[in-house]
């Protein structure tokens, strides 16, 4: 673009504003203008704040309580120390039901109840 054209341009945005700010009818429809958008923005941005507090608190979630550690399985050793337990449990419940009908026996195995 050649200087001259540029510095032309430059003056012709400069008379037109000048222009502008001069007219009085100009300036109160933009401060109208202005005023207008700014109430617009206000009622808006607190249309959109009451929403937000609505939605979060329609759709808050009571606080979760933290998960359940999972079941611990049990090792070898515990297993063999329930079914020797079971199998002690049993003998003296035989010992105890006995051969006979009224129980008391002589300490016989009963085979496994």
């Amino acid at each position: 673009m050649d200087d001259s054209l540029a510095q032309d341009l430059v003056s012709l945005w400069q008379s037109e504003l000048t222009a502008m700010a001069a007219d009085r009818e100009l300036r109160e429809s933009w401060a109208a203008m202005v005023a207008l958008w700014a109430h617009s923005s206000s009622a808006a941005w607190a249309m959109l704040a009451h929403e937000r507090s609505a939605r979060s608190a329609s759709t808050a979630e009571p606080p979760r309580p933290a998960p359940a550690a999972p079941a611990s399985q049990p090792g070898l050793g515990e297993v063999e120390q329930l079914e020797r337990r079971v199998a002690e449990l049993e003998q003296i419940l035989a010992r105890l039901l006995g051969p006979g009908p009224g129980g008391g026996g002589s300490g016989g195995d009963a085979g496994g109840v």
